[in-house]
């Protein structure tokens, strides 16, 4: 949307398939990156006691996620690793913040994904993400309001998943 907003850029912005091609360019140069460097930074992070407190609050719900589909899928490692990696593709396609390539890629390589497919399925979620934007770019040209609705609806979800952790923390301490 910025890289299209003809208020701030004038004749200079670019139509939306030259900022969906350029944004998509862009934000997938990291995904091998991440993808190769994210294992070993968590590895050696997890020897903090604060970052493992923080570690723990997110990688706990995903490690049962992950668990369910292991278990649902019944000793078939193919339709183990479709499912995660549809998950994925999914998870980085919905454009919303904190759902992205960066955030994608980390969650591949924690559900277990090897290289490739962690790299295939976030390009394609972020191509499609990229390309839902680029629709309602084209379709709602005022993109200022949807913006604030998603933001209002992820700060809905991180003050969930707080409370949540918070009471669980709570609880299991009375026991």
């Amino acid at each position: 949307p910025f890289a299209m907003s003809t208020s701030f850029w004038g004749n200079l912005a670019l139509n939306n398939w030259q900022a969906l091609l350029y944004a998509f360019l862009g934000s997938s140069v990291v995904v091998p990156i991440i993808a190769l460097l994210f294992k070993p930074v968590y590895d050696k992070l997890c020897n903090s006691k604060f970052f493992v407190k923080i570690a723990d609050f997110f990688v706990e719900s995903l490690k049962v996620k992950s668990s369910k589909i292991n278990s649902r899928t019944t000793k078939n490692t193919k339709k183990q690793t479709l499912i995660k990696m549809l998950t994925v593709l999914m998870f980085v396609a919905f454009p919303v913040p904190l759902t992205g390539v960066y955030t994608g890629t980390c969650f591949a390589v924690l559900l277990g994904l090897q290289f490739w497919q962690v790299c295939l399925s976030v390009i394609i979620g972020n191509f499609l993400c990229g390309f839902i934007v680029a629709i309602l770019c084209t379709t709602f040209p005022q993109t200022s309001i949807i913006f604030y609705i998603f933001v209002a609806i992820i700060v809905v979800f991180l003050v969930y998943k707080i409370v949540k952790h918070l009471i669980k923390n709570k609880i299991q301490k009375a026991m």
